[in-house]
């Protein structure tokens, strides 16, 4: 008979339950994003672009669908088991239906990719398909994350026993935070469109309708990102030093100012320039902050003696891969001044450091879940699986900005619409799916050490 757990231990018991099935929903969304970027891979490479995909129109899909899966299922599932972690038991009783509303949700807007007639529109930061289920799916996801966040954790205070370092959870509570903005933000810029574009959606136009609900709460969504990832660079870290890299006051006040650029969103998605605002907010509001948190951890990292084998453990190899892209992806970035594919390989970069920092958090936090790698061949393998994905999508990044900057390669265009005209673009294209096909052999390993993780974690039961 077992005993009776006390109320601390209910509670860590159901955060991490609740966290585990947000990542659950995380990982299973990039595997399914991962198989689509095959396609994607297929659809710019000289030679098979034009054999293996015939429809345009189901590339584009796809491609919508990826993105969707790969930015928003798979960053904000994460976000929302990290803050699942945070101290205390959900106060909020609807918190219960929001992992089975956002996971409907994905359901429904994957499902759309499949009908002829839901036509793909390429908007920046969340492409659509235009068509009600695909929209109804993505507002129920969306809607299942912000319900999650709705709760008296969000605020800073003493909920009960902490699972996260305090400087990762006011990262956590900041990339939540800015979330919410977010949402508010695209509402905000859903309620005020010009009747004229809804018009034209009626007439078959519906590009521009797309575009500007989810320009400005798109940039305040890559707010939340870094602000999740640098909070995970302070636990990954806490668990390698055995204290944290930043001190729980500084790391607060530091959030804070990363977070505080998207507070202006909701005021600014209405003003005549709203889409310079946006850019400039996203260009000189993250960059600041961010480097100065990298400075920080590095000089963390070198005063701090390490334990034995810690340069093996994939907390050090997932925040040193996530720091270098993230400095890779401002270079590409600052780098940017025409409409090639420098701009892909520019967020492919840094959407990778995001990544590679939530895939080293995963093969963390196994032994927290009761399920650490059973043998040393496979911690060694998870040591290298934050790099090996950080090199594939480095090298593909690295492509795609070769054939941009070289070759001149227009961007969103696959299969029979794309036409490679220079060296440069065979180069680039070909380097680019070389370093595809690596990013995906690192997601793949990251499966198998999950699926041997969680099946030693049975066999044991």
């Amino acid at each position: 008979m077992q005993p009776e757990q006390t109320p601390l231990q209910l509670d860590r018991s159901r955060a991490l339950r609740d966290a585990g099935l947000w990542f659950m929903l995380a990982v299973g969304s990039l595997l399914v994003a991962g198989t689509l970027a095959v396609v994607l891979v297929i659809g710019r490479l000289p030679g098979l672009a034009e054999i293996v995909i015939s429809d345009v129109m189901f590339a584009r899909r796809s491609l919508v669908v990826h993105v969707n899966l790969a930015l928003e299922v798979w960053f904000f599932s994460f976000l929302a088991g990290m803050f699942c972690l945070l101290p205390g038991a959900p106060r909020v009783r609807a918190a219960g239906f929001a992992m089975p509303l956002a996971a409907l949700g994905t359901a429904l807007f994957c499902s759309a990719m499949f009908l002829p007639d839901a036509t793909p529109v390429l908007s920046n930061y969340i492409p659509a398909l235009d068509h009600w289920l695909f929209l109804l799916g993505l507002g129920l996801f969306g809607a299942g994350v912000a319900l999650n966040f709705v709760d008296p954790r969000l605020l800073p205070g003493r909920h009960g026993q902490p699972l996260l370092p305090a400087p990762a959870a006011s990262g956590v509570r900041a990339g939540a935070f800015a979330y919410l903005l977010a949402c508010l933000t695209i509402a905000a810029a859903w309620q005020t469109q010009d009747e004229g574009l809804y018009r034209a959606l009626e007439s078959g136009a519906p590009p521009g309708f797309y575009e500007r609900p989810f320009w400005g709460g798109g940039h305040l969504l890559q707010y939340a990102n870094v602000l999740g990832m640098t909070g995970c660079w302070m636990l990954l870290l806490h668990r390698l030093l055995g204290r944290s890299p930043v001190a729980p006051r500084g790391a607060a006040v530091l959030f804070a100012l990363l977070m505080a650029p998207t507070l202006a969103g909701p005021l600014i998605v209405s003003a005549e320039s709203s889409w310079t605002l946006f850019t400039r907010l996203m260009q000189f509001g993250i960059f600041p902050v961010t480097a100065i948190l990298i400075a920080l951890c590095a000089v963390a990292v070198r005063r701090t003696p390490l334990p034995p084998g810690a340069l093996k453990d994939p907390a050090f190899t997932g925040f040193a891969t996530s720091a270098v892209m993230t400095v890779l992806g401002f270079l590409l970035g600052a780098s940017i001044s025409e409409q090639t594919t420098l701009i892909p390989a520019h967020y492919h970069t840094s959407i990778g450091a995001v990544t590679a920092t939530y895939m080293a958090v995963i093969l963390t936090l196994l032994p927290e879940f009761g399920a650490p790698l059973p043998t040393a061949r496979l911690k060694r393998l998870a040591a290298w699986q934050p790099v090996l994905f950080g090199i594939g999508q480095t090298v593909f990044a690295g492509g795609l900005a070769l054939a941009g900057t070289w070759g001149k390669a227009e961007r969103k265009v696959y299969g029979k619409e794309q036409v490679v005209r220079t060296t440069g673009e065979w180069v680039g294209l070909i380097v680019m799916g070389t370093g595809g096909v690596i990013a995906l052999a690192g997601g793949i390993l990251l499966l198998v050490l999950l699926v041997k993780a969680l099946r030693a974690r049975k066999k044991a039961a």
